[in-house]
Formats: structure tokens, C-alpha cells, sequence
């Protein structure tokens, strides 16, 4: 197989934004699901709540994955992880106005030892009423499921003087919302055996997206009114599912903010750099 041969693959994908799955998105982050209604925009990255996946029950592997994809290339490594990204805010989603996600493959490569190792990058450009809404590019690496104790690792220290942090702990309940919401089936999220026997890793892990998410909503509770314009990020090492974390920012003076997600040893396991506005 020709990596170069799927590099420009693309597929598009309909999703009609209806209110109760933003709905579903603003219970999960604790605010009043109850205010949604037609016309409204949707909050920050509450698009990965739509377009999600259909494939059948019968297509799933033993990791959660679609066995045959409409997109992605066929790929040996059975575990997958996700490094980070880019997200781009250009125009507002509205609920129950129909929107359009373009996904294409932008990188497809194999690097290591027997290119043991996959590096793959999406770019999903969501349009509406023939505009650009958000253009995301996600960014992943496929391996072979490491031995038990040789699993990633958080190593980089934690590297700002932050203007101010907060400490949480998602739960079970919370991994198992973020699932259920974006219909994630990838048992690292929710099956702690599986995470431990298979994937090598001491306990469930956390949704990269997801803890991009709490470290966002940070972001907005802290400073209101800014609106975000675009979104750096790298995943640096796992959380654990009821691993205490911080999450921290510190802004400049030319409307960045700098975001990190700590866990109890101070090393970062979250960095993203926040571009903003103010709302006029």
C-alpha cells in the first residue's frame, strides 16, 4: 500500500443540527440544556457532537474502530493515539440549520522500525449556507498496544507562570457522557480491563478532546466575553479516568492565551494556544 496514494481521499458527511443533541453538549458542561432552541449558535466545539459516526454494530472491531472505513486507509497498529491539532473558528453554526462536513486526509505516513509507526492528519472543514463555520485538523498515531508498564508517559514540566489554574477530576460519568455524546466506541475510554490487559496502561484514559474541552470551558468561564478565534494543541501524555488534574492560563497582550492541563506530578499532559477577540 501506496501511503501517497491516500493523501487528498475525502468524504463529506450531512448533519441537520438538531437542538437535542446540543441539547445533550450543554448538560454535559453543566449549563441549562433547557435554553437551546432553533436558531441559537452552537457553543465552543460543540460540533464534535454532530456528524458523528453510523457504522453498524457488526462492522466494529475488538478496539471500538470501524472495521472498513468510507475515509481512513486500512491500518494494522490497533491502537490509536491522538496528538493534537488545530481548530479555526471562521463562522457560526446555528441549531437546525443543516451543515455540511468535508473531511480529507491530508498526511498518511510510516516511519520506524518495520514503519511500525502511522501518522495520520484529517482536515474536516464544516460549511454552512455556503461558508466555512470551523476547519479542524486532528492529527493521530497508530502503534502496536504497548507491554504492560511501557505505556506513553507524561515527561515535559510544566513551563508558564500561569495567571490562574483550577483543579478537577473527571469521572466515569463524565468519560462515559463524552462517549455516548460523540458515539465513541474505543474501549480505552470506558473499559478499564481492556485498558489494562490489552493497551498496557494502568486505567481508563481520558478523551484527548475531551480534556481540550474542560480546559476550553476554562478558558471562557475565566475570561467572558473573548471569543475564540483559533486553537493550537498537543497531547503530551495521558490522564486517567479520577486522576486529579490542574488545568492553568496565562494571556498576553496580544490576545493569546496560553492553556496547560497538569496532573499530580506537574508534568503536562495538555498544552493549546488560544487566539482571541472580544465579543462586540
Amino acid at each position: 500500500m501506496d501511503p501517497n496514494e491516500w493523501v487528498g481521499k475525502s468524504m463529506s458527511q450531512r448533519d441537520t443540527l438538531a437542538p437535542e443533541q446540543l441539547r445533550r453538549f450543554e448538560a454535559m458542561v453543566n449549563r441549562r440544556p433547557e435554553s437551546v432552541s432553533k436558531g441559537d449558535k452552537l457553543t465552543m466545539c460543540a460540533h464534535w457532537a454532530y456528524f458523528t459516526p453510523l457504522h453498524l454494530q457488526s462492522d466494529l472491531t475488538v478496539q471500538g474502530y470501524p472495521r472498513n472505513h468510507d475515509l481512513f486507509p486500512p491500518i494494522e497498529q490497533s491502537s490509536r493515539l491522538w496528538l493534537g491539532g488545530r481548530l479555526q473558528f471562521k463562522n457560526a453554526l446555528t441549531v437546525g440549520t443543516p451543515a455540511t462536513r468535508y473531511s480529507t486526509i491530508t498526511e498518511f505516513k510510516k516511519e520506524g522500525a518495520d514503519q511500525a509507526k502511522v501518522y495520520l492528519s484529517l482536515q474536516h472543514q464544516i460549511s454552512t449556507k455556503g461558508s466555512i463555520a470551523i476547519q479542524e485538523d486532528q492529527h493521530f498515531l497508530y502503534r502496536q498496544p504497548s507491554e504492560k508498564g511501557a505505556h506513553p508517559t507524561r515527561t515535559e514540566a510544566m513551563d508558564i507562570d500561569p495567571d490562574w489554574e483550577k483543579s478537577t477530576k473527571p469521572d466515569s460519568i463524565l468519560l462515559f457522557r463524552f462517549s455516548a455524546l460523540t458515539f465513541n466506541a474505543h474501549r480505552i475510554h470506558y473499559d478499564q480491563n481492556y485498558a489494562r490487559n490489552v493497551e498496557g496502561y494502568p486505567n481508563v484514559i481520558v478523551h484527548g478532546p475531551l480534556l481540550l474541552l474542560l480546559a476550553l470551558e476554562e478558558f471562557r468561564s475565566t475570561y467572558d466575553g473573548k471569543v475564540l478565534e483559533e486553537v493550537e494543541y498537543e497531547l503530551r501524555g495521558p490522564v486517567y479516568m479520577g486522576e486529579q488534574i490542574k488545568i492553568s492560563g496565562k494571556s498576553s497582550d496580544n490576545h493569546q492565551t496560553e492553556l496547560r492541563i497538569t496532573g499530580h506530578d506537574n508534568k503536562i499532559a495538555l498544552k493549546a494556544k488560544v487566539k482571541w477577540t472580544y465579543e462586540w
